[in-house]
């Protein structure tokens, strides 16, 4: 078992006036307060003029001679940081690279920082920026695992889209290889990669004070856990675990205790299938509270995982527990089959666990002829930042021909033939629980022998057809339905109970059901008839339908509904006859945009004076 112990002017005539005593004292100390009013604003003047010359001349030259980690400049600057990894190709892999302490490790990290620095100094815009890097890790191949930062003042902030992670790319491999081969230690470096990375989980394993530690997974289950456990962690917490396993050999960690802020804004555990931070081999990014019974569970491709924890100054948690071991590998000879019973269950690789990155495997479900097949997925999560999931381009399940993947309550497939192939996919980065399915084959002339056969193929009891519910998922149940004298008939032509009628909710799902009603007097009637309590008006959320609720309210400033003006740059009025009031509403101005040229073509006024 291992052991962690852890760690802000006037023309006229001439007159003469002749001055008292007290005149004279009083404009003796008015020349005095001129003077030092004076002296004390030559003063300013000049303490402005040499800060302005130090930051326009000096500090850039400063900056760009000196490569040494500026960690104290993070506080109000705009900071970027980029993580990947390199390849060494003619470099021999030293057991002593596990090891960020050893003189192996140190030599040749201080020699490709070396390398890094003098390829970003090649590239002026990003070397005005750039702070320093950091090699993180090694691993077999040789891979080199390093991260980036650089730090852009408040006053060039608009820089930073320019910051990109092509533009550091392009000017590592542009220069990389050939400062390598320059280098007294040299090295051929191929394949380097870079990604933008959340700035508080570059860490320095060869830092003293940073929470870093080095793990080794093996058939064994070990254990570790968050600072502070099971009180709670404390307020900025920056701690990395690098786990390593035999290399035939994949690590399962499991949570058994997981509590951290609900917000992965500020607080979160990132889970990565490599030794970098690089979000092309995320796993997972979680927070929140995982109960006893469902805890989190994840896997590598391989034999390295690395694992973050991050918190800020918001409430604390408890943090978590976790559990690792090295196990087997999931590959293509490993996952799939050949199905050929009548009915059976196949799940995702590791299910409920997390499955790996990179996987692919293939079920083939056969029966007799005559015969179909038919697969329902009681669990189905495969969801992954950003991915449309209409087109599935990344997790997805195949079956005839269409892909799936996202998150569904319920997924009924059938076969065209007695055969039907399954194939599964996983990429490199982002994972999630899989999926759970039980299969069975059936007659295609009576397919739901005494019940009703959902458009899915799915069978449910015959009682529960036309009873207002979707039992079946697709509503082909309540569809072509004979309504019983106490159901209300929707404009769609689906039955539901009468007294579903006007409880304000959308029963029918055409809305009908809520259309005519009469509202109580504590009641807000929305545009489409809908019936809500009072207290939803002007409450800041779109609660009609219509957003009828949030029409002319000042505290709803900004929310789109049918009732607003939008301006040219997507931004909505709260307001009525907005456009051309001579009124500005929205920023850009666009609500007051054409309008004079729509009064010179409105019908001439005649203008008739009598006296």
């Amino acid at each position: 078992m291992s052991t962690a112990v852890y760690e802000n002017c006037r023309n006229g005539n001439e007159s003469i006036t002749f001055l008292t005593k007290e005149q004279k004292m009083a404009t003796k100390r008015k020349k005095t307060g001129l003077v030092v009013g004076s002296v004390v604003l030559l003063l300013v003047l000049a303490a402005v003029a040499g800060f302005l010359i130090w930051w326009f001349a000096v500090r850039p030259s400063t900056l760009q001679q000196q490569l040494a980690p500026k960690l104290g400049l993070q506080q109000n600057l705009g900071t970027r940081v980029f993580s990947g990894e390199m390849k060494l190709i003619d470099a021999v892999y030293k057991p002593e690279y596990e090891d960020p302490k050893s003189r192996e490790f140190g030599e040749t990290a201080d020699a490709l920082q070396d390398i890094l620095n003098k390829t970003i100094s090649n590239d002026a815009f990003l070397f005005k920026y750039y702070n320093h890097s950091v090699i993180s890790a090694f691993s077999d191949g040789v891979i080199a695992y390093h991260w980036i930062r650089f730090d852009v003042p408040p006053e060039d902030v608009e820089l930073l889209p320019k910051l990109t992670p092509d533009r550091v790319l392009e000017t590592l491999r542009r220069g990389v290889r050939q400062e390598g081969k320059r280098s007294m230690q040299a090295f051929t470096i191929t394949d380097i990669t870079a990604s933008v990375t959340d700035p508080r989980m570059a860490r320095n394993p060869r830092a003293p004070t940073e929470c870093f530690f080095h793990l080794e997974a093996t058939s064994s289950i070990k254990k570790f856990q968050s600072p502070g456990y099971p009180v709670m962690y404390p307020a900025q917490t920056r701690c990395q675990w690098q786990i390593r396993a035999p290399e035939d050999k994949a690590i399962l960690v499991k949570f058994p205790f997981f509590y951290v802020q609900d917000s992965c804004s500020s607080d979160y555990v990132f889970i990565f299938d490599s030794l970098s931070t690089d979000t092309s081999h995320a796993i997972t990014q979680y927070c929140g509270h995982r109960p006893p019974t469902n805890p989190l569970e994840v896997i590598s491709s391989g034999n390295l995982m690395l694992i973050n924890l991050i918190t800020e100054n918001t409430i604390q948690r408890p943090g978590f527990e976790a559990h690792y071991s090295a196990i087997p590998p999931i590959t293509a000879k490993t996952c799939g089959g050949l199905l050929t019973n009548l009915s059976g269950i196949f799940t995702s690789p590791h299910y409920p666990s997390f499955y790996p990155p990179m996987v692919n495997c293939n079920w083939t479900i056969t029966v007799p002829e005559g015969m179909k097949i038919r697969v329902k997925f009681t669990m189905f999560r495969l969801k992954e930042p950003g991915v449309n999931i209409r087109i599935c381009s990344k997790d997805y399940v195949l079956i005839n021909g269409t892909k799936y993947c996202g998150e569904r309550s319920a997924l009924t497939l059938k076969s065209n033939t007695n055969t039907m192939v399954i194939t599964f996919h996983s990429d490199s980065s982002y994972t999630d629980k899989g999926f759970s399915a039980q299969y069975n084959a059936y007659d295609p002339q009576n397919p739901c022998p005494g019940q009703f056969t959902c458009t899915t193929g799915f069978c449910i009891s015959k009682e529960l057809q036309c009873d207002g519910w979707n039992d079946c998922g697709d509503m082909s149940d309540e569809k072509k339905c004979q309504c019983e004298e106490d159901h209300f008939v929707c404009d769609n032509g689906m039955c539901k109970p009468r007294y579903w009628v006007c409880d304000q909710v959308n029963d029918c799902g055409d809305s009908s059901d809520e259309r005519d009603c009469t509202c109580g007097k504590n009641q807000f009637r929305c545009g489409d008839g809908t019936c809500l309590p009072q207290t939803v008006m002007c409450n800041g959320k779109k609660d009609c339908a219509d957003g009828s609720d949030e029409a002319s309210c000042k505290e709803s400033a900004g929310m789109c509904t049918d009732f607003t003006f939008t301006c040219g740059n997507g931004q909505c009025v709260n307001k009525l006859n907005a456009e051309c009031d001579k009124v500005s509403d929205c920023s850009d101005g666009s609500d007051e945009q054409g309008c004079s040229e729509s009064l010179s073509i409105s019908a001439p006024v005649s203008l008739s004076i009598t006296f």
